[in-house]
């Protein structure tokens, strides 16, 4: 085998509860983390007589993505390939940046897994995990996906019951982007704020979904908050949950009954110009 080719999912967060800040001023989390249907894809190809590694980013997405070394996915394959494999990697980017869906992490992940079965590494999930979260928060849980329970830093893991029937979903995001640290800075100058209880209302079955940088994030970005806005409007009293910010935005999603109205929705939507995907929850890992 010289190449091999698996897909990397997006998440959004049911739940995110963001504790303040610790002494290496970093945020202990609680969250609900969930994999969807969108997706990129990775492929990565062995290339025998050279050495380090290619990246090649394209697709509807790829604008603004770097394709060098600062890239997660060319960090990641350097870590577990070292700098004498050669390996050319292709990226198609489904999945937009600075909007809370966690795209490069989810890229890192699959290259992790990709690289260390390709290269027949036999690396244990546990191994794969902890160079995952030396590389970023959220990587340990895109190496399982599904339905889980996030804490601390993102390097603890709990699976829970998975989403069943799964959830059709509405996802919408403007142009603007918005950097994690500029959001996380923003949370710290509420000195009064408390972190949120909705991880814990949902373990005990409550279902109840709140994001701990709704607040800031909405006074902020009013393009966002407008988009939460107009999903109030357009979805039908009772058909789905208030539309929630995916980890610290840009996107929004919403919830449908249906994958038919999740369409009808979409469709309405697209009339304010933002950028508009419909999808599903999903258990799928590769």
């Amino acid at each position: 085998m010289t190449s091999l080719t698996c897909r990397a999912y997006a998440k959004i967060n049911l739940t995110l509860d963001i504790g303040p800040p610790r002494p290496d001023g970093y945020h202990s989390i609680r969250s609900v983390m969930q994999t969807i249907a969108l997706h990129d894809t990775l492929t990565v190809i062995l290339t025998p007589g050279r050495q380090g590694v290619v990246l090649e980013v394209i697709g509807e997405e790829a604008l603004g993505v770097p394709a060098d070394a600062s890239n997660l996915v060319h960090r990641a394959a350097t870590q577990l390939a070292g700098p004498d494999t050669g390996l050319h990697i292709l990226l198609h980017k489904r999945i937009p940046a600075q909007a809370g869906l966690g795209g490069g992490s989810s890229n890192a992940a699959a290259t992790l897994r990709t690289v260390n079965t390709l290269m027949g590494l036999g690396l244990p999930q546990t191994r794969l995990a902890e160079i995952g979260a030396a590389l970023g928060a959220d990587i340990p849980f895109f190496l399982t996906g599904g339905t889980a329970l996030v804490e601390g830093l993102g390097e603890t893991i709990t699976l829970l019951q998975p989403l069943s029937p799964p959830w059709h979903l509405i996802l919408a995001k403007p142009l603007v982007g918005v950097s994690t640290a500029a959001a996380y800075a923003a949370l710290d100058a509420d000195l009064n704020r408390m972190p949120g209880t909705s991880t814990e209302a949902w373990l005990c079955g409550g279902r109840r979904t709140s994001n701990d940088f709704e607040a800031t994030i909405f006074s902020d970005y009013p393009q966002i908050a407008a988009i939460a806005a107009s999903f109030r409007k357009t979805a039908e009293s009772g058909e789905s949950f208030m539309p929630l910010l995916c980890g610290s935005g840009a996107t929004v999603f919403c919830r449908a009954s249906t994958a038919k109205r999740a369409s009808q929705i979409a469709a309405e939507m697209r009339s304010i110009g933002v950028k508009i995907w419909t999808t599903s929850t999903t258990e799928a890992t590769t």
